[in-house]
């Protein structure tokens, strides 16, 4: 037996045991008048249980997006802060790492003005001795 054929069995099972139901009572033995009223009560009960279960349902989803609105807005703020602590910390690690080497460039400097006023005496003579071509 497929799927299809048993959800269609059930379906039937269903439908047929509604009708029976249904025609039990309208041919049953109390007078149509009292039948109708007894339908009618009945419908107004099951209106009234479904109006009551979707009150209770559109309650708790109301309560459950209010729930979940504020969890994301702290979940936002939190990772709000968490960037801008992240944000101080690279700014301070990118100042740090200018700083150091803006002092390694100066020290350079220094050193290669050194080296260049040192040689420019000896660097004369290098160049004199060297063959024309």
């Amino acid at each position: 037996m497929s799927r299809e054929s048993a959800g269609f069995g059930l379906g039937g099972f269903v439908l047929g045991a509604l009708v029976g139901a249904a025609a039990g009572l309208l041919f049953a033995p109390k007078p149509g008048k009292e039948t109708r009223e007894f339908l009618a009560e009945k419908a107004k009960d099951y209106i009234n249980s479904a109006e009551d279960i979707y009150a209770t349902g559109k309650d708790k989803a109301v309560e459950l997006y209010s729930t979940a609105s504020d969890k994301a807005g702290v979940a936002n703020t939190q990772i709000r802060e968490k960037i801008e602590i992240a944000r101080a910390r690279l700014n301070a690690a990118v100042s740090s790492a200018a700083e150091t080497a803006g002092e390694g460039l100066q020290a350079a400097g220094e050193k290669v003005a050194k080296v260049a006023s040192s040689d420019e005496g000896e660097a004369a003579p290098a160049e004199e001795a060297a063959p024309a071509q």
